[in-house]
This record gives C-alpha cells, structure tokens and sequence, in this order.
C-alpha cells in the first residue's frame, strides 16, 4: 500500500474484493521526454564544448602580465638587459647618496 501512494507502483487497490490493480504500462516513446532527455543531453555536451573553445581563445601566459600589472612590476623588467657589474654599480651609488 505505501508503495502504490508513493508513487512506486503504478496500481490501485481495491479493498472490498482484496486485489490490487496495476495499471497500463504507458509507451515512454510515445511521450516527449526521450526528446527532452536528449536535447538535455546534447545542450550539456555543446555547452562543454563552448566553455572549452572559449578557454582557448586566450593566448598562453596572458594571465602573467595581468598579474605582473596588478602588482606594478611591468616597470621593473627593463633592467633584465642590464650586466651584473652595471646593477651592483647603480646600488652602490644610491648607497653613497644616502650617505
């Protein structure tokens, strides 16, 4: 009885004769829901599909200048070129105007 109220079982009871009737079994593909099942199914994979080709738009290391931005270190790339010797040179003369 809890099986056929829950919804579980598709019958009816009939409790003066003591029997429980099930009902017809209905054509599933008769009804749209393996329609909307498979649309479903294909909107996930095309989404998935999408959010990866727009994942790859970006060039690589793009992320890297950003970051380099937001922490105001784009400046600070041009003394790559310079030797050590010209580096250890340009500290100590800050060092001796300090002083």
């Amino acid at each position: 009885a809890k099986a056929v109220r829950d919804g579980v079982i598709d019958a009816t009871i009939d409790h003066e004769q003591k029997y429980v009737q099930s009902h017809d079994l209905v054509d599933v593909y008769a009804t749209t829901e393996p329609t909307e099942a498979f649309h479903r199914r294909i909107a996930y994979c095309l989404t998935t599909h999408n959010d990866a080709v727009r994942g790859m738009r970006y060039p690589p290391d793009a992320y890297k200048k950003q970051l380099e931005a937001s922490r105001g270190l784009r400046g600070k790339g041009k003394d790559d070129d310079k030797t050590d010797e010209e580096k250890a040179a340009e500290l100590e003369d800050e060092l001796d105007e300090d002083y």
